[in-house]
């Protein structure tokens, strides 16, 4: 971060200050501020952030409240500590004059972060969403890291409502704008595939005339939704009416893909060292991006090649006996599940195929028949099933075999020993924490 005084901090957020010093960075939690930090005080649902204050300010740190709170040199006072973030976020912002690229879709937000981050590597000093760090917290957070040695920001947006990412661009406008696909998520909450369709629109809404929406082409709904942008839109995929087609796809032994591309006046092969076909669509995203900025093909393509994904997605852990786990444990859809389910299947194991699959959440109407189905498909890819949570029944009668665990504490205590040549894929949507299973079945090795 870019130091900024406690006064000229405070005007950003909109708020007033008393005391002074030099705010070297923002954080939300306690813990982990530091003499410099700002801590903003959040009311969170089991704590409220001003009874940290105290003690950020007697490390020689300060503390955005809301006013009337609290009385101590260092503070900066403001109506909203939320809204203050995002204010103060939006003004720094504007002290940079760097190409920022925002990435949402309903699958593969954060993967395709990755990829551009990487590939945007090999000409800028990039800046890019820590972790999935991709809503009206995290995103603040990313633009406020931003110093003088960055070039380039790669952002992530998620929603979980109409509007919400029409705010985020609010605070960070992009110039490129990245829809990966438009799923069935969060339908519990957005009721139809119509308004999931309209609430990702909002990021291309948000491009300037001169911007540029690189857009999977193969989705219908991303289709559908194009012609809302004033900007270039390009498209990628495997239909031949895309800009960037993808062709010749090959899967190895270890769920890796290669692929041909033709278009924007580049040819050639690109070879993933991530598994999952469906990284192929993630990583044609990232290349329309390289090229659009300047990067040269051949160096795009090696960037492809070379790319560390943040943890949990499709994550290879192999034991030492051989035994092979993909943690893909962050979150989970009926896209993003078949996706892994197809990425299993492509893999060539000696041993057992095991898929210990939990809850997709927030899919509303459709969940009953979307577990079902994920079931099935389950059963068509693996040898052994392991269903835990609330519709673990609902697996289970789609796939017509497996067992079954109301919980994941009953899961940990009844996991399989996994042997040689064996390969275990662990998922489920974030709120059932499966990473837990991973670890057990690490400890095991």
């Amino acid at each position: 971060m870019r130091p900024l005084t406690l006064a000229q901090a405070a005007q950003m957020a909109g708020g007033t200050c008393s005391g002074s010093g030099l705010v070297t960075n923002v954080t939300l939690d306690s813990r982990q501020a530091t003499e410099g930090s700002l801590f903003v005080a959040l009311r969170g649902e089991k704590v409220d952030g001003h009874q940290f204050v105290a003690d950020v300010l007697n490390l020689g740190g300060f503390a955005m409240v809301r006013r009337d709170t609290v009385k101590l040199p260092g503070i900066i006072e403001v109506d909203d500590p939320l809204k203050g973030l995002q204010n103060l976020a939006r003004a720094y912002l504007r002290q940079y004059d760097l190409p920022i690229v925002a990435v949402t879709g309903s699958n593969g937000k954060t993967t395709t972060k990755d990829m551009i981050t990487r590939v945007l590597h090999e000409r800028f000093e990039v800046h890019s969403s820590a972790k999935n760090y991709n809503n009206e917290l995290g995103l603040p957070l990313t633009v406020l890291g931003l110093d003088d040695t960055h070039q380039a920001l790669v952002v992530e947006m998620g929603m979980r409502g109409i509007g919400q990412i029409r705010e985020l661009t609010e605070i960070c406008p992009p110039k490129i704008a990245v829809i990966t696909n438009v799923g069935p998520v969060h339908l519990e909450i957005l009721k139809s595939m119509e308004n999931i369709a309209q609430a990702k629109a909002e990021i291309i809404e948000a491009l300037p005339p001169n911007g540029l929406a690189v857009l999977n082409g193969d989705d219908p709904w991303v289709r559908r939704i194009a012609g809302l942008t004033q900007a270039q839109a390009l498209f990628y995929g495997q239909n031949p009416d895309n800009d960037l087609v993808i062709s010749e796809l090959e899967i190895d032994r270890w769920g890796r893909a290669s692929f041909c591309v033709e278009g924007l006046g580049v040819s050639g092969r690109i070879a993933l060292n991530v598994p999952g076909r469906h990284n192929v669509w993630n990583a044609s995203a990232a290349l329309i991006v390289g090229l659009k900025s300047g990067v040269p093909f051949a160096a795009c393509a090696a960037a492809l090649a070379d790319v560390q994904l943040t943890g949990m997605r499709l994550e290879t852990i192999e034991l030492k006996n051989g035994a092979l786990i993909l943690n893909d444990a962050y979150n989970a859809s009926p896209a993003s599940m078949r996706a892994a389910l197809d990425t299993v299947a492509a893999l060539n194991r000696t041993g057992e195929k095991i898929a210990i699959l939990g809850d997709m959440l927030e899919l509303g109407p459709i969940s009953e028949d979307a577990h079902r189905e994920i079931g099935a498909y389950a059963a068509s890819c693996c040898s052994k099933l392991l269903f835990v949570g609330r519709w673990a029944e609902v697996y289970r009668a789609g796939a017509g075999r497996g067992e079954v665990f109301s919980s994941v504490e009953e899961l940990l205590e009844n996991l399989p020993t996994l042997n040689g040549g064996d390969l275990a894929l662990i998922k489920a949507s974030r709120g059932l924490r499966l990473e837990r299973v991973v670890e057990r079945l690490k400890e095991g090795d």
